[in-house]
């Protein structure tokens, strides 16, 4: 099974709902609070949200080892520091043991 099939397989309850269903959902639901207002930099704010959230997940995932989350990412670890600080400052995101 590629990467691909089980990014947009993620098991939903009992229905599966592909990554990009749920960022439409999410959208649908922004667009409908703005209530007519026009939207600002909605792609630099999507990007935001979905990067700090994929890293966050990754880190936990590999509670908090930076190089095997920089390896899963096919990034160099530099760059997820840099990200890490960016989004988290100096919180050591995925070492929290109560998650």
């Amino acid at each position: 099974m590629s990467t691909t099939t089980v990014v947009n397989n993620i098991n939903h309850g009992t229905e599966t709902a592909s990554l990009r269903t749920h960022v439409l959902e999410a959208l649908d639901r922004y667009f409908q609070v703005l209530d007519g207002k026009e939207p600002i930099s909605v792609h630099s704010l999507v990007l935001e949200e979905v990067e700090s959230a994929l890293y966050e997940a990754v880190m936990k995932f590999t509670r908090g080892n930076q190089s095997r989350a920089a390896k899963l990412m096919g990034v160099s670890r530099g760059t997820l520091r840099t990200k890490l600080k960016h989004y988290f400052g100096t919180t050591h995101v995925g070492l929290d043991t109560n998650d």
